[in-house]
């Protein structure tokens, strides 16, 4: 039987605190993890240069790459989500429940992927797209690259939808004043920044075709042995030397 939007939603938390919990344990090195997920960054911030010099699309970009993927300090904005569930299953519409569990099973399959490529590359001196490659290859994880682009299509998708629907913001508003009352401000970040990306872009189709179209077009070049999957919109760039760096368009 499927899960309902509310049981997706719980399962996924869960999913992500155990994650979280691996990832702070004491003696749990994360510089190998930290170097990988900086090249991650620089790689989609220069894969979408185009989208981001685009104001249209500006905030959709810092979206997906600052909220979905934005490195280890994602664990406060669970523990409030943790805490909140019970009461955004009184109020919020199950198709918000369901992006916001897309969101959560997008964030771990990103983290677990990443876990596993980290420790594939901790040998290799400076990440580059041939190292990367050579990684993917060798871990395998074909199906859970598919599902992951699969749910950057689905999350954004109902987040098109629900820009189109006048109470989400309405509901979104009223919950301001009391979710940062609550101590939620980081999940009420969370969900504001998605909405609001959304809702200035107009239609997300563009969007969302071309980053579908990109990681698909990049995914098949690795999986046919190829060494530069991103040379299309890249060249061979970027390569880190494990120094964390500022991305060229970050708003942070």
């Amino acid at each position: 039987m499927a899960l309902t939007a509310a049981q997706h939603l719980s399962e996924e938390i869960e999913r992500n605190l155990g994650l979280a919990e691996h990832i702070m344990a004491p003696g749990f090195d994360r510089r190998p993890l930290e170097r990988l997920q900086d090249w991650q960054r620089h790689r989609l911030s220069e894969t979408y240069a185009d989208l981001w010099a685009q104001e249209r699309y500006r905030p959709a970009c810092q979206f997906f790459i600052e909220e979905l993927y934005g490195g280890l300090d994602f664990l406060e904005r669970d523990r409030q989500l943790e805490r909140a569930a019970p009461i955004m299953r009184r109020l919020l519409p199950d198709y918000l429940l369901q992006a916001i569990a897309d969101a959560m099973k997008l964030q771990a399959i990103s983290i677990e992927m990443d876990l596993a490529m980290s420790e594939c590359l901790q040998s290799v001196e400076r990440i580059d797209q041939p190292a990367y490659a050579e990684a993917y290859r060798t871990l395998g994880h074909w199906d859970q690259r598919e599902e992951q682009i699969r749910l950057f299509d689905e999350l954004g998708e109902i987040l098109d939808r629900a820009t189109n629907r006048p109470m989400v913001f309405k509901l979104a508003r009223l919950m301001r004043g009391p979710a940062r009352a609550a101590g939620f401000g980081a999940l009420q970040d969370f969900l504001e920044h998605g909405l609001s990306a959304f809702g200035r872009m107009g239609s997300a189709d563009y969007f969302l075709d071309t980053l579908i179209d990109r990681e698909t077009r990049a995914l098949e070049a690795m999986r046919k042995g190829g060494d530069w999957p991103f040379e299309p919109w890249i060249g061979h760039g970027p390569a880190t030397d494990g120094v964390v760096q500022e991305l060229k368009w970050s708003s942070r």
